[in-house]
């Protein structure tokens, strides 16, 4: 399915649901159906957030008071950054800064469909931490809450934290402000917490333990293209990659790396090479090809092409012939890295003082009313900055897809 077909299937069945919602004899009040949104109101949380956030107030007003230097270095820093970026979209091209391309969350356009599944946990885990940050943080200034609940936007899915409005119009700007920073730094919490499972030598190892070897003992394959010899031998996603013979020798396949090192420097055009699977599967022969013949980009090298993307090969402890168990490692570390980089643009996003977003809110009640005007004219700089750099990234860099 390309990507135009899915945005306006996408778009159909929220026309659909929508449109039913309207309906006279559709009397569901709960979710609550909108164009592209639906939320789904319920207490059932509110009696644990409400605990979480009733015990040990000291250690919760101390952190969300770390979250306010946190969240207003952010806010100001992030505003900074934003507006030097611009001015590097304007530079030549050969300057040696490099402009940070910033574009939206489009499904099939700047997310890949093979990326979307991680995306898609990713954030789910991002706002629910975020929410119930805030939650935690109202609670704890005594504002109850009204309702928790879940969400659906477009394809993601999220919750929310809906504390009385009254009560937190009513609250100190210190409160205020501890409440809308709580998010953020929940996020930020998170971000580092992934980041040190995967730059940790043991991190991710110590992860997969309980169920897998902690050595790598091959090359896992996790895709291979359409017309390319792999794919034409019948080399799949799971084969686990441990040896390749040529007409030089037979080289040992330990790791991904090592398969990467050895295609750059071991295979060329028209040649004839033989892998070896962990597993007992049996070895396959094949014919590499020119790059060119499948991307029709010119090939400045001879090196050949056989269309396999590889990962490490945990070998499991059980069932290590089953395709999902295999692949558990992959997908998990990439769900890791998603998580990591997702909180991180959560915090970094939603501070910046923009309408709508927590990093105003923030601003408001750090400046007091006494400053509006001066918030006021940051808020819009801040939002003029952030709309600049969408249209920048789009006009001069494309959107870019991960």
């Amino acid at each position: 399915m390309d990507s135009l077909t899915f945005i306006l299937l996408i778009v159909f069945v929220w026309l659909v649901l929508s449109g039913i919602s309207r309906m006279s004899w559709f009397t569901v009040s709960n979710p609550r159906i909108g164009l592209g949104s639906a939320f789904y109101h319920t207490t059932r949380l509110n009696d644990l957030i409400s605990r979480i956030g009733g015990r040990g107030r000291f250690f919760w007003k101390l952190l969300w008071d770390v979250g306010i230097i946190s969240g207003l270095g952010i806010l100001f820093t992030g505003l900074i950054v934003f507006s030097i970026n611009i001015v590097t979209f304007f530079l030549p091209r050969s300057s040696d800064v490099t402009p940070i391309a910033i574009t939206p969350v489009i499904p099939g356009i700047t997310v890949s469909f093979a990326s979307l599944p991680y995306f898609v946990v990713a954030i789910m885990i991002g706002a629910m931490v975020h929410e119930f940050a805030h939650g935690i943080a109202a609670i704890n200034e005594k504002i109850p809450l009204k309702s928790t609940g879940i969400f659906v936007f477009l394809l993601f899915f999220g919750a929310f934290v809906e504390p009385e409005e009254e009560k937190i119009l009513k609250a100190s700007n210190r409160s205020k402000m501890r409440i809308m920073a709580a998010g953020g730094l929940a996020n930020m919490i998170v971000a580092v917490f992934f980041l040190t499972i995967l730059l940790l030598p043991v991190g991710f190892p110590l992860l997969i333990s309980p169920l897998y070897e902690t050595e790598s003992s091959g090359a896992l394959v996790v895709n291979t293209v359409p017309g390319t010899p792999a794919r034409q031998e019948g080399i799949s996603t799971g084969f686990a990659i441990i040896g390749v013979e040529s007409e030089e020798g037979y080289f040992a396949i330990y790791s991904g790396s090592d398969f990467s090192s050895f295609v750059q420097a071991e295979v060329f055009i028209n040649q004839s090479l033989t892998f070896h699977f962990a597993g007992g599967t049996n070895p396959i022969t094949l014919q590499t090809m020119n790059k060119s013949e499948i991307t029709n980009e010119t090939i400045d090298n001879n090196t050949g092409y056989i269309g396999i993307a590889t990962w490490n090969y945990f070998k499991p402890k059980i069932f290590s012939n089953i395709l999902f168990i295999k692949l558990m490692p992959y997908w998990l570390l990439n769900t890791l890295m998603y998580t990591f980089i997702v909180n991180l643009m959560l915090a970094l996003m939603n501070l910046l003082p923009v309408p709508f977003l927590d990093g105003d809110k923030l601003l408001a009640a750090f400046l007091g009313e006494k400053n509006q005007s001066l918030h006021k004219r940051i808020k819009y700089f801040g939002l003029i900055v952030l709309v600049l750099n969408f249209a920048l990234s789009f006009l001069i860099m494309g959107w870019q897809q991960i």
